[in-house]
C-alpha cells in the first residue's frame, strides 16, 4: 500500500494558515497591506472581541471584478508578482498570495468589492475555505472584508490564543505601526464600538506621532535624515527623555514595511552609547529606503524580517544618522519652575511635597542646604579605642543571603555597629567597624533598604500612597492602556489610584509615597513597560516593578548627606535581610581590614 499521497486542499490551506495567521492581529495587517496595495487614501479598521469574533477592513482602493475576487481566495493567487525575476523588485507589501486563502480557510468570510466604473459591486462569502455565494451587492468603491469566528474549525490553534483584552492589544500595536508606515493615507480604528484613533492623512510623519502618541512623545523627538549611494534614511529619533524600559518603541521601516531586524536595532543601541544609562533603550521611528534589488524580503511567511545585501553599509547608515542627530541637539534636561497657581475663588493650588527620606522608611528628613557646609569626612570622630558589641552579628562574606522574607524586622545586625566616619566623592559613606574600614555605596544601600520596604509592604497591605492634590494626566498608547487594565490590581498594590480619563490617557489620583520628587509620569510609564514586558530575564513582573521603584526612590551618587541621614541609612542597612547587594546586584558595601591597610601603608609584610 502506498504511503505517500497528497492532501487535499482544505487540509493543506490549514497548514498554510499556520504561517501566515497566527492571531487577529496577523489578519487585520495582511488585509491592511492588501488595502495599501490597492491605492487606497483611507483605510477603516474595526475589532470587536479583541478580532476573535469579529474583524473588518475597509478602505477605497482600486477594487475588483467579481473573478478577481474569486481567484483571490485561491492559495497563491496575487497580482503583485508574475514571474521568478519580479521577487528581486519587489515594491508591495504583499506577493506571495497566501494571505487571503490561508484567512479564509479558517473563518468565516464577507468580502464586498467595487471598481470605480462600476455600478455593482460583488459580495462574496466563503465559510472554512468553501464558497457560499457569490452575488452582486450595492456598495461603496473599493473593498470591505469582514472576518468573523477565527479559528472556529481548529480549536487547537483557538485555545493557544490570549485573552480578548490581550489579543486587542496587539491588534491596536499592528495597526500603529501600519499608521505609521504610511504618512499619506488615513486611518480609523475602531475598537468595541469605540474610536481609538485617526490619523490625518495629511502625508506629515509628524501629525501621525502627534494623532498616536500625544503631545508630549512628539515633543521629545528629532527630526534626522540622510542621503546615500545605495539608501536614504528619515524619520525621527528621541532625546534622553523619551528612553525606555524596552525596545517596543524601536519601530523601523524599509521601503515602508514595517519589519524587525537585529542588526539595526544593535545600530541604534550603539549610536545611544554614553548617553542612555545601562537597561535604557532609545526610542526612534525609522524609515529606510534602498533599491528592492539589494534587500531580500522574501524570507518569512510573514514579512517580518529581512535581509540586507550589504549590512555594513546599513549599519554605518543607521548609526551615523542618529549620532550625527544627538550631537546636533541639545540635550541637557530642562529644568521647569514651579508657578504657582490659584484658583477662582482665590486658594491656593499646593503640589505634594514628598520628605527626602519619609520617617517610614528609617532614613532621616532632608535638611537645610545651609547645614551641608560642615559635612565632610568628620575627622574628630573617633577612630581608636572603640567599644563594640561584637556578639550580635556575623562577618560580611560570612552570612547566608535570604531574600524572600518580606519581614524586615526578622532579621537584624547582619552588619557590625559602625561609625560614620564621613562621605566620600559624594557617593560613599565611609564608616569604621571593629575590624576595619566599610565603604558605602548610598544609592546601592539605600535601594535596597527600599526594595525591602517596598516588597513587605506589597505583600501585606500594598505600598503606602498619598493623594496628589493636583491630579496628573498621563498620556498612553492605546496599548499601554490595555496593559494598566489588564494589570490593575497591580498597581492597586504598588500605591497608585487612576482612572481613566479620554480613548488613551489616564489620571492619576495618588501615588506611592517615595523618596523626592522623582518624575512620577516617568516612572509610572517605566513600570508600565515593565509590565508589558515579555522578557523580564527570569525575574517576576512584580518584583522587577518594586526594584524599578526602589531604584528611582533612592539618593543618587553625588547627592551630598548630613550625618544624621548616613546613619539612617547605615542603621536601616543592619536591619534587613540582605544588606550585602542591591536588587541589582551590584555590592552595597566592601569592606578593607585592618590588616589590608597596615600592608598598603607597609606597616607589616
Amino acid at each position: 500500500m502506498d504511503k505517500i499521497h497528497i492532501l487535499d486542499s482544505n487540509v493543506s490551506n490549514k497548514i498554510a494558515a499556520g504561517e501566515v495567521v497566527e492571531r487577529p492581529a496577523s489578519v487585520i495587517k495582511e488585509l491592511v497591506e492588501n488595502s495599501i496595495d490597492a491605492g487606497a487614501a483611507s483605510i477603516t479598521v474595526e475589532i470587536k472581541n479583541g478580532g476573535i469574533s469579529y474583524m473588518r477592513v475597509t478602505d477605497n482602493g482600486c477594487g475588483m471584478t467579481r473573478e478577481d475576487a474569486k481567484v483571490s481566495f485561491i492559495r497563491h493567487a496575487t497580482s503583485k508578482i508574475i514571474r521568478e525575476d519580479d521577487l528581486n523588485n519587489i515594491k508591495t507589501l504583499g506577493f506571495r498570495g497566501e494571505a487571503l486563502a490561508s484567512i479564509a480557510s479558517v473563518s468565516h468570510v464577507e468580502m464586498s468589492t467595487k471598481l470605480k466604473e462600476e455600478t455593482y459591486g460583488s459580495k462574496i462569502i466563503i465559510n472554512g475555505g468553501e464558497f457560499e455565494s457569490v452575488e452582486d451587492c450595492g456598495c461603496t468603491d473599493g473593498t470591505s472584508i469582514i472576518v468573523r469566528n477565527l479559528f472556529y474549525n481548529t480549536p487547537a490553534r483557538l485555545k493557544f490564543l490570549k485573552t480578548e483584552s490581550r489579543e486587542g492589544t496587539i491588534v491596536s500595536e499592528s495597526l500603529y505601526s501600519l499608521a505609521l508606515s504610511k504618512p499619506s493615507i488615513s486611518f480609523k480604528y475602531i475598537k468595541d464600538g469605540k474610536v481609538i484613533f485617526n490619523t490625518p492623512g495629511d502625508g506629515d510623519l509628524g501629525n501621525v506621532v502627534l494623532t498616536l502618541y500625544g503631545k508630549e512623545a512628539y515633543g521629545s523627538l528629532i527630526k534626522i535624515s540622510y542621503t546615500g549611494n545605495i539608501l536614504s534614511i528619515g524619520g525621527f529619533i528621541g532625546n534622553t527623555d523619551a528612553a525606555r524600559s524596552n525596545r517596543n518603541r524601536q519601530l523601523f521601516f524599509v521601503n515602508g514595511r514595517f519589519i524587525k531586524n537585529k542588526m539595526l536595532t544593535a545600530a541604534v543601541d550603539n549610536a545611544y552609547k554614553t548617553y542612555l544609562p545601562i537597561s535604557k533603550f532609545a526610542s526612534c521611528i525609522l524609515f529606510i529606503t534602498i533599491y528592492p534589488d539589494l534587500v531580500d524580503v522574501n524570507v518569512h511567511p510573514t514579512k517580518s524580517e529581512v535581509r540586507f545585501q550589504d549590512q555594513k553599509e546599513v549599519f554605518s547608515a543607521v548609526f551615523n544618522t542618529i549620532r550625527n542627530g544627538l550631537t546636533g541637539e541639545v540635550l541637557i534636561p530642562d529644568t521647569k519652575l514651579k508657578v504657582e497657581k490659584k484658583y477662582d475663588d482665590d486658594i491656593e493650588e499646593k503640589r505634594v511635597q514628598v520628605e527626602m527620606f519619609p520617617k517610614d522608611y528609617s532614613v532621616a528628613p532632608r535638611v537645610k542646604e545651609a547645614e551641608y557646609e560642615n559635612t565632610g569626612i568628620n575627622m574628630e570622630a573617633p577612630v581608636k579605642n572603640i567599644e563594640y558589641d561584637t556578639k550580635n552579628y556575623e562577618p560580611i562574606n560570612s552570612v547566608k543571603v535570604e531574600t524572600n522574607k518580606p519581614n524586615i524586622e526578622s532579621v537584624k545586625n547582619l552588619l557590625p555597629p559602625l561609625i560614620i566616619i564621613g562621605q566620600c566623592c559624594l557617593t560613599y559613606i565611609l564608616a569604621q567597624g571593629p575590624d576595619g574600614l566599610y565603604i558605602i555605596d548610598q544609592h546601592a544601600a539605600h535601594e535596597r533598604i527600599l526594595y525591602e520596604k517596598f516588597k513587605g509592604d506589597f505583600e501585606t497591605s500594598g505600598v503606602i500612597s498619598q493623594g496628589l492634590i493636583s491630579p496628573l494626566l498621563v498620556e498612553l498608547t492605546q496599548k499601554e492602556r490595555n496593559i494598566v487594565k489588564e494589570n490593575i490590581e497591580k498597581f492597586q498594590k504598588l500605591g497608585f489610584e487612576l482612572e481613566y480619563f479620554g480613548t488613551n490617557s489616564v489620571i492619576l489620583r495618588s501615588v506611592p509615597v517615595i523618596f523626592g520628587e522623582p518624575q512620577l509620569k516617568q516612572l509610572f510609564i517605566e513600570l508600565i513597560d515593565l509590565a508589558g514586558s515579555d522578557d523580564l530575564s527570569g525575574r517576576s513582573i512584580i518584583d522587577k516593578m518594586l526594584y524599578t521603584m526602589a531604584c528611582k526612590s533612592a539618593v543618587k551618587a553625588n547627592n551630598r548627606l548630613v550625618q544624621k541621614e548616613m546613619e539612617e541609612i547605615v542603621s536601616g542597612l543592619r536591619k534587613i535581610n540582605n544588606p550585602y547587594t542591591c536588587p541589582h546586584g551590584r555590592p552595597t558595601i566592601i569592606k578593607l581590614t585592618e590588616n589590608e591597610l597596615e600592608k598598603k601603608f607597609k606597616r607589616i609584610q
